[in-house]
């Protein structure tokens, strides 16, 4: 019985270690698209502001 337990604890300890991996990599995707955006709005603006454009503040 202790062989079985034994085997389950490593395969769970796998699979959560996977899965904190692969949420740490999606966090940092997230940021990275997050700041991609932000930047994006920015350089708009200020095409927007050299067109003389008005845009809107959501």
């Amino acid at each position: 019985m202790r062989v079985i337990y034994a085997f389950l604890a490593v395969r769970m300890l796998r699979l959560a270690r996977f899965d904190l991996a692969r949420s740490d990599m999606l966090y940092r995707d997230g940021d990275a698209a997050f700041a991609r955006s932000r930047d994006r709005v920015r350089r708009a603006e200020a095409l927007a502001g050299r067109a003389d454009l008005r845009t809107p503040h959501w």
